[in-house]
């Protein structure tokens, strides 16, 4: 017996719910915006409908959004269902959370539209990535029943808990009833199947991030080269920069040293490469390091590589973290292993993480190297934690 038609009216129930909603009242800076609130709430669906037609032809995500249910409606304008579809479509594209949830209801009973599930998982799928409940639960409904997915009851479970967190009464009912459909072990060992299968296809695709950020780093200091011998060519004046000599070798060692304090179960063995070090250009000045000014971003790095090597941990990280914080890309790959370390500052691993993806950002191979190791010893939990984090810290970009 199908169970799609059961699906069908859970979801349809769940348009109906939404669509007998008011437009967005969210706050808007734009006062015509604010008029066109004002005016529906008066009853006055004709001007508010003059008021947002402008707006939303300007592209404002919300006007389109509350345009599309006057139309849907037929409040203070003909009824339109396709013109609807095509205003929640264009609001949705925009990144309107609700507008995603009633475009992927109307794909989904074929309203203004023709029918198709696979694009409503769509748009119930970026809906409930912003944290939409309504949007987690009906995808959940959806990899449960299999309508428009391939049927999954890990992810629909998922789902449902997303949804059940924020209140979803209908979400815990689907909850209890999977529960019992569960074997014996309670689902443990599917559970944990599909968790490792995740872990190891998350591992691989950092990895794989990893070595491309490598080779780009690569391919930008090869030319920072051929520019700077051109500069040497042309100059007498030494070159001060920061190159990788035999002397902080050890730093190339960073990361074998974090995987061994937890090695990857098996199946997921890390292959990253570091890309080798190259010899530091000379120049007519023998004692390059002697020579740079101490009050310099070279000089202090070189000052605080040196506190660090000889064990002075809280001086080396005074003189960094002022550049650090400044966003050069070799003080945040020190700063963040001496967090990874607890070596004069405190021990905190999600810093690590955000310095290093910040640095592997700006394209510091062994920033993005330690990343993906230290990534690699995280649950999905903790990265999504470190993910978060690494937002509020404002070096997300």
């Amino acid at each position: 017996m199908s169970t799609r038609p059961s699906l069908l009216s859970a979801v349809a129930l769940a348009a109906l719910l939404i669509s007998a909603a008011t437009p967005s009242l969210a706050q808007s800076t734009d006062e015509q915006f604010e008029k066109g609130v004002a005016a529906y709430e008066d009853g006055q669906f004709e001007s508010a409908a003059k008021i947002w037609a402008p707006l939303a032809q300007n592209g404002d995500p919300e006007a389109l959004r509350n345009l599309a249910q006057l139309y849907r409606l037929g409040l203070g304008v003909e009824k339109d269902d396709e013109r609807a579809f095509r205003l929640y479509k264009r609001a949705a594209e925009k990144n309107s959370v609700e507008a995603q949830v009633n475009t992927a209801f109307l794909l989904l009973i074929g309203e203004g539209v023709d029918k198709n599930p696979e694009d409503a998982a769509i748009w119930f799928a970026k809906a409930a990535d912003q944290g939409d409940a309504m949007a987690q639960f009906n995808l959940g409904l959806m990899y449960e029943k299999g309508v428009g997915v391939d049927p999954d009851p890990t992810i629909a479970r998922e789902l449902y808990q997303l949804a059940a967190n924020q209140g979803q009464e209908r979400a815990l009912d689907r909850l209890d009833a999977l529960e019992s459909e569960l074997p014996p072990d309670g689902g443990a060992n599917a559970r944990k199947e599909a968790d490792a299968k995740r872990d190891e296809e998350r591992q691989k695709a950092e990895i794989k991030r990893a070595r491309e950020r490598a080779v780009e780093q690569d391919e930008r200091e090869k030319e920072k080269s051929e520019t700077a011998k051109k500069e040497d060519d042309e100059s007498t004046m030494p070159i001060m920069s920061i190159k990788r000599s035999s002397a902080s070798k050890d730093d190339e060692t960073e990361d074998s040293e974090q995987a061994n304090e937890k090695k990857p179960e098996a199946g997921t063995k890390i292959t990253t490469k570091t890309p080798s070090a190259k010899p530091p250009r000379t120049s007519n000045n023998t004692n390059t390091t002697q020579s740079l000014p101490a009050n310099s971003p070279v000089g202090r790095i070189k000052l605080a590589e040196q506190s660090y090597k000889s064990g002075d941990f809280a001086k080396a990280a005074s003189l960094i973290k002022p550049l650090s914080d400044q966003g050069m890309p070799i003080a945040q790959f020190w700063m963040g292993r001496m967090f990874n370390r607890g070596e004069g500052v405190k021990l905190d691993r999600l810093e690590a993480y955000s310095l290093w993806r910040s640095a592997a950002a700006s394209g510091s191979s062994r920033a993005a190297t330690a990343l993906a190791n230290l990534s690699n010893r995280f649950t999905p939990q903790e990265i999504a934690f470190a993910e978060q984090h690494h937002a509020k810290t404002g070096r997300a970009r």
